[in-house]
This record gives structure tokens, sequence and C-alpha cells, in this order.
């Protein structure tokens, strides 16, 4: 089956938010990680409803999120990565693509 890359609600995020060993920022989206024991990296996207109306639109987004994580897997360590999605956010996927990109590639001049 293959090993699940995503963070549970109840148990990732609230560390995450609470106490991050990193925060990295973009103009569209903020990073929070926070190490674990599991020995591999897992995501967790937080897009409040209240920023974007549309469920179709907020789901593009965190797809569009977990597919940038899942190509940049293999650089990240073993740790929690929850992305907060800022409110004034563009629906264009080339912005957004080249955001993302340049998030993990901050994130990994921080490592």
């Amino acid at each position: 089956m293959g090993v699940k890359r995503s963070i549970p609600s109840s148990e990732g995020f609230d560390e995450a938010f609470s106490n991050p060993d990193i925060k990295v920022s973009t103009k569209h989206f903020l990073l929070l990680l926070k190490e674990n024991d599991l020995g591999y990296a897992r995501i967790g996207v937080a897009v409040r409803k209240k920023d974007i109306k549309l469920a179709v639109q907020r789901n593009k987004i965190r797809r569009k999120i977990k597919g940038s994580f899942n190509v940049n897997t293999s650089k990240l360590t073993a740790s929690d990565h929850v992305v907060l999605v800022k409110k004034n956010i563009t629906s264009d996927s080339a912005v957004i693509k080249k955001e993302l990109e340049e998030l993990w590639q901050k994130l990994e001049k921080l490592r």
C-alpha cells in the first residue's frame, strides 16, 4: 500500500501550530514545520472556509499543495509540514506552482 503521508488533524496540526520548529512564508503560503519520529515527511493543509468560499477551489488548492509536496518528498526530512493558505491567494495555477517551489526552496536553505 505505501506510507500515509497526510497528518491526522487531531494529532499533528495542534503540535505544529503551538510550537513549530521552523516557519517559512511566501506571499500566499505559510509553512510550519515540526520534527517527527516517524522517519518520513508528512503534509497537512489548512485552507479556511472564510477565506475561500467554494469547496471546489479549496480542494483544488489542496491538491496542488499535496502534489508539490509529493514531488519534493525526497528532499524533505522526517517532519510534519503544515501549509496554511493565506486569504489573498490567487486562482492562477502557474503562480501557485511557482510559489510552492519557492516555499520548498526556502525550507531547503534553512536546513
